[in-house]
């Protein structure tokens, strides 16, 4: 399977793109379906720890390809919409940060390559739609209160101080033109900036 794959020239093959493409599309229609606690967390321990890995491998290793991070990214943002209150873990769960801990290093792993992309036509499609999918993940997680982000800093732990600062870079990168031209990514970018600035104006500052 995917988990066994070595190399990143394996990991490249046409084929492993058709297979990543058809299986973030299939999780983001399985965790939508997930609308309750309970088929949330059912959900969560299939897949945590054993393949969330596949997520920021193949955000470093096809990270110039729409048609894998697209499907990627819109799933990770299914994953952390706490919508119906469904992410509430119990009390003693470090389900939340360990959450959080993957979408850390899956915007990482793709804010840290895609912002080394210079796309000279089609930069929505090619590049900032990306950025603007990773905004919303960010904002999710941020503001989804299945997160004790105190934690971080207690035990030293950089996952948020490095989602941040790569998703700040991500949004600043984005030209003012650019910004103004597209809707969605001009919500997702002031949305994200309100929700900082509420209730996380520490860190970032």
């Amino acid at each position: 399977g995917l988990i066994q794959i070595q190399t990143i020239e394996e990991f490249r093959q046409e084929a492993v793109k058709n297979v990543l493409i058809a299986l973030f599309r299939d999780l983001r229609g399985i965790v939508t379906a997930c609308s309750g606690r309970r088929t949330y967390g059912l959900f969560f321990d299939w897949i945590y720890p054993e393949f969330t890995p596949i997520m920021e491998r193949a955000a470093q290793v096809w990270f110039d390809t729409p048609a894998v991070t697209t499907p990627l990214l819109k799933f990770a943002m299914e994953f952390v919409n706490n919508k119906s209150q469904r992410l509430t873990f119990d009390s003693s769960s470090p389900n939340g940060i360990l959450l959080f801990r993957e979408m850390s290093k899956l915007l990482v792993a793709y804010g840290s390559n895609i912002l080394n992309m210079t796309v000279t036509e089609e930069a929505y499609e090619k590049k900032f739609k990306g950025i603007w999918v990773s905004l919303c993940i960010l904002t999710r997680t941020m503001g989804g209160n299945f997160v004790n982000f105190g934690v971080f800093a207690l035990y030293g732990d950089k996952a948020l101080d490095d989602a941040l600062h790569i998703t700040l870079r991500m949004a600043l990168s984005v030209p003012l033109a650019e910004l103004q031209a597209f809707p969605k990514l001009s919500k997702a970018y002031y949305t994200l900036l309100e929700i900082l600035f509420r209730c996380h104006v520490t860190t970032i500052v």
